[in-house]
């Protein structure tokens, strides 16, 4: 039975994808270039690294990227999916732990107090932890051995393949959150967030 919930951040716990991709194109139009918004958010959803290399991003444009994707006022605002909180809550409820996995920085503390779901979380990696990005098990695997989790009872969930690839590798289970019909190797999927009370 699962009792541990490792969850991404971006796209999984968070509708941030359109905060996101209104950034990078707040950035291009600075530089006089243009980029289509739905192309660019589907590349940024592959992960942020397929969307610079598409667009030849340089690093003096990824920070000013970063400091409007920095800015939680820039419309759209990055809100929790439906039944997100609800769920987190049920889970610690039920008995289970809540875990985040995630690429973005610092910024995540802003969102998970904002929503005041920051103390339903019992560990935290985050992009200042520096270890190897997904699909690399490393992270997963600091989560498990630093609260003693056993891996039979342990779901990586996200919204990437990336996300349940870092879950499988580290030898737990992977869940794919998505609305389209696509193959993985997911152990479960889910299409709302509260389906994963239902994982066994």
């Amino acid at each position: 039975m699962i009792k541990n919930y490792i969850w991404d951040f971006d796209g999984m716990l968070f509708d941030s994808y359109p905060h996101i991709t209104s950034a990078f194109l707040k950035m291009m139009s600075d530089f006089g270039k243009t980029a289509d918004y739905e192309q660019a958010k589907a590349l940024f959803e592959v992960t942020f690294s397929t969307a610079f290399d598409f667009y030849g991003t340089t690093e003096e444009q990824k920070k000013i990227f970063r400091s409007y994707e920095h800015d939680f006022l820039l419309e759209p605002l990055a809100v929790p999916f439906e039944n997100t909180v609800e769920t987190l809550k049920k889970i610690v409820a039920n008995g289970g732990r809540n875990y985040l996995y995630t690429h973005r920085g610092e910024s995540v503390f802003y969102y998970l107090k904002k929503y005041g779901i920051y103390d339903l979380f019992s560990d935290y990696v985050t992009s200042e932890d520096n270890f190897p990005m997904k699909p690399a098990p490393d992270a997963v695997e600091y989560i498990v051995k630093n609260n003693s989790l056993d891996k039979s009872e342990t779901v990586m969930i996200g919204d990437r393949e990336i996300d349940v690839m870092a879950g499988k590798n580290a030898g737990v289970y992977g869940c794919l959150f998505t609305k389209e019909k696509k193959e993985t190797a997911a152990d479960f999927t889910v299409t709302d967030i509260a389906q994963t009370l239902l994982i066994k």
